[in-house]
């Protein structure tokens, strides 16, 4: 008796014979002949059939995969086309921060109007006015942007916002970088006079 016939009655005793009518040795296909890649076929399966459990896993894990990179690739693709991406960024630091107004001339009984940018996100709180010049001077508007601060038409004396005033802190608009502030005066002076004054507040960078 050769050797693969050997084999073979040794499984039939070891499994009998099976009730589906096909003998144990064509159950366990050629395994038993020694051919390794029907051995992993008998016991992997074909993927192609999709009946065999692994198969199945291996390729939804591999499908899945596939459909989440060609997600994130489209995804990106329509940002792409969509302009510039952009990134937020928060703020850095926040501090008190002064803005200065310089110095305007401004002709007897006449008006003007002082604009500033800020190089930073900044909400000016409290203007402040030199108490030497103030009595000359009315504060009939202050802009942040377009939009002003005051609830009404009416002039405010500058001798409210001197370096020792109480009790003036505005919280106002918050102006974005360059965005436009806006101080507009009247001299009460018949003669020309120098406006000056800052504005002090919360900026971040």
């Amino acid at each position: 008796m050769g050797e693969k016939e050997r084999r073979r009655v040794m499984v039939k005793d070891m499994y009998g014979d099976d009730e589906s009518g096909f003998d144990t040795t064509e159950i366990l296909g050629d395994i038993l002949d020694g051919d390794d890649e029907a051995g992993a076929e008998a016991f992997v399966g074909d993927d192609e059939s999709g009946d065999d459990i692994l198969g199945a896993i291996l390729r939804k894990s591999k499908k899945g995969n596939a459909q989440k990179t060609a997600l994130a690739r489209d995804l990106l693709r329509r940002r792409v086309q969509a302009g510039t991406l952009l990134r937020s960024v928060s703020p850095r630091s926040s501090r008190e921060y002064a803005l200065g107004l310089g110095s305007t001339s401004v002709a007897g009984n006449s008006s003007a109007n002082i604009n500033v940018q800020p190089q930073v996100i900044f909400r000016p709180e409290r203007l402040v006015v030199p108490s030497n010049i103030a009595v000359d001077f009315l504060i009939t508007d202050i802009k942040v942007g377009k939009n002003s601060q005051l609830v009404s038409t009416g002039a405010l004396p500058a001798v409210m916002f001197t370096e020792n005033a109480f009790g003036v802190r505005l919280k106002m608009d918050t102006a974005q970088i360059s965005m436009f502030v806006t101080i507009s005066v009247t001299n009460q002076n018949p003669n020309a006079r120098n406006f000056q004054g800052g504005l002090v507040g919360p900026a971040v960078e």
